[in-house]
C-alpha cells in the first residue's frame, strides 16, 4: 500500500554560516579635539613673522590669534618674546620714526599716524617723536625747498597752495609751515629781496 502523505519528508535545508558583528565602540578609537589652538606652534610662527620684519607686540598678539592660538600660550610667547628683546615697542617706535623722517621726509604727524598703523603702544610714540633727530621747523623747511624745485614756472598762489597741501601731508605744524612758506617763496621770486606781503602797493590814476 502506498503510503501519499509527505509529513515524514523535509526539504532539504543548506545551513547558512551566522555573521559575526563586532561592535565598535567609537567612543573609544575617534578622539575628538574639541579645541585645535592646542596644537598651534605660537613659538614657531612667531620666530618666522620676526625673521621677516620687525614687529609690535599688539601686531604679534594679533597674528597669533588669527591662527587660532591658545589665549594663555600668546601670553606666555608674548613675555618670552619680550624677555630676549625680540618684540621691543620702544626701539620698534623710535628705529621706524627715524626711518620715515630720513627716507620720506615725514614730520612729526604724520610719523604718529604711521606709528598708530602698526600699532604700536601710545608711550612709545610719544617717546619716537621726542627723541627725532633734528629740528621739525629745519626740516619742514628743507622738505619745502626740495618741492619748490618740481614747482618752477607756475605762479606763485598756485605754488603757495601745492606747498602747503604737501607740507600738510608730510605732518608739519602749521605755524613750521608758514614760516617754510614765507621763507622759500618770498626768496624764489624774480627779485632778489625777499617780498614782505603786508607791503601795500598804491598805483595813483592820472586824473583827467
Amino acid at each position: 500500500m502506498t503510503n501519499d502523505r509527505s509529513e515524514g519528508w523535509l526539504a532539504p535545508v543548506t545551513p547558512l554560516h551566522r555573521a559575526t558583528v563586532e561592535f565598535v565602540d567609537e567612543s573609544e578609537e575617534v578622539e575628538f579635539d574639541s579645541d585645535d589652538s592646542n596644537d598651534v606652534d605660537v613659538q614657531t610662527i612667531a620666530v618666522r613673522a620676526l625673521a621677516r620684519k620687525a614687529m609690535s607686540v599688539r601686531e604679534m598678539e594679533r597674528l597669533l590669534r588669527d591662527r587660532d592660538a591658545n589665549p594663555d600660550d600668546i601670553a606666555t610667547e608674548i613675555a618670552r618674546l619680550e624677555s630676549v628683546g625680540l618684540l621691543n615697542d620702544d626701539e620698534l617706535a623710535i628705529d621706524l620714526a627715524e626711518r620715515l623722517q630720513r627716507r620720506k621726509g615725514m614730520g612729526a604727524s604724520a610719523i604718529k599716524a604711521e606709528l598708530a598703523k602698526r600699532m604700536v603702544r601710545p608711550s612709545a610714540i610719544d617717546l619716537a617723536i621726542e627723541t627725532l633727530p633734528g629740528e621739525q621747523a629745519e626740516l619742514c623747511m628743507e622738505q619745502a625747498r626740495q618741492r619748490l624745485e618740481r614747482l618752477r614756472g607756475l605762479d606763485r598762489e598756485v605754488q603757495y597752495r601745492r606747498l602747503q597741501s604737501y607740507l600738510a601731508r608730510r605732518g608739519f605744524r602749521g605755524s613750521d609751515i608758514t614760516a617754510a612758506l614765507r621763507e622759500v617763496l618770498g626768496n624764489s621770486r624774480g627779485s632778489s629781496a625777499p617780498v614782505d606781503d603786508n607791503v601795500i602797493t598804491v598805483a595813483f590814476r592820472d586824473a583827467d
